[in-house]
């Protein structure tokens, strides 16, 4: 069970930094930030309350030391689509193409295979 919380945090640290990485250009990038900055802190706030829950529905059976194990498991999963829900939000809100990835065909010429 560990090994498979141990392959969430690199998908929990992916999801924030795509989130941020795609920010779309505006001509108010402080807006940008602020939500960014803000939909990160609600996130957060969602997982412990989940973990909160969990905990609380496992507090008197049989399994109520595995608590933060099955947490880990939603917080790992429901963090990433609570980001890629604002991502969505956030491109409805200001609109525009997100910065480029900058990945240029030089850059593919030099991959081997």
């Amino acid at each position: 069970m560990l090994f498979a919380l141990s392959l969430l945090i690199p998908l929990f640290l992916v999801a924030v930094v795509i989130f941020w990485r795609l920010s779309p250009l505006h001509d108010k990038p402080a807006r940008v930030r602020w939500f960014n900055l803000v939909a990160v802190v609600i996130g957060l706030l969602l997982c412990g309350l989940v973990a909160w829950l969990i905990r609380a529905y496992l507090a008197g059976h049989t399994d109520s030391g595995k608590w933060p194990g099955v947490t880990g498991y939603y917080v790992g999963t429901l963090f990433p689509l609570y980001l890629a829900a604002a991502g969505g939000i956030r491109h409805l809100l200001f609109g525009g193409p997100s910065t480029p990835l900058e990945l240029t065909p030089q850059d593919l010429s030099k991959t081997r295979f």
